[in-house]
């Protein structure tokens, strides 16, 4: 009878540790797409750092008003373009970027944001901001770009060595 009872607890062991194992088996790869995928990235931050927007003493509130509004819509042209095409700590070009603009049916109210000296001045506003890791925030965000580029290099080097055997046996 012991033998029995013995057996009937090795069978039901024996059936946990392969069902543990299975649920391993789907959780490790779930465990290791997520580890390897989901990536820390520099985001600028919703608002400007301190000292982007232009202050002078002598503006009237009207001016500053102005100045403000133009900072915040520049502020804004850096979110949704230029954080894109340069990465954080990346030396921004000396020139502005033909489409850091204005819209001037946007500023009709407002020529000093859509005047060349204004868009140059938050330019190198920028430039300065864009050094600065206050003006950044790091957030994570699934990235599977490097299993794009793995794969597509894998394929690059396929292609090259079966070219190569391809070219020695046309000799």
């Amino acid at each position: 009878m012991g033998g029995t009872i013995d057996g009937a607890r090795l069978r039901i062991g024996r059936e946990r540790r392969v069902r543990l194992g299975m649920w391993l088996l789907l959780f490790l790869p779930v465990a290791l797409a997520f580890v390897v995928c989901y990536r820390p990235v520099m985001r600028l931050k919703a608002q400007p750092p301190p000292g982007f927007v232009e202050t002078q003493q002598e503006w009237d509130a009207t001016r500053q008003a102005a100045e403000n509004r133009a900072a915040e819509a520049y502020w804004q042209l850096a979110i949704n373009l230029v954080q894109w095409r340069f990465a954080f700590g990346s030396e921004l070009p000396g020139e502005p970027l033909e489409e850091f603009k204005l819209d001037e049916k946007d500023f009709r109210r407002n020529s000093i944001a859509v005047a060349p000296a204004t868009r140059v001045r938050y330019w190198n506003k920028l430039r300065t901001a864009w050094t600065q890791p206050q003006a950044w925030s790091e957030t994570y965000v699934w990235n599977t770009d490097w299993l794009r580029e793995s794969l597509s290099s894998a394929l690059d080097s396929a292609i090259h060595f079966t070219d190569g055997i391809m070219a020695r046996l046309k000799r």
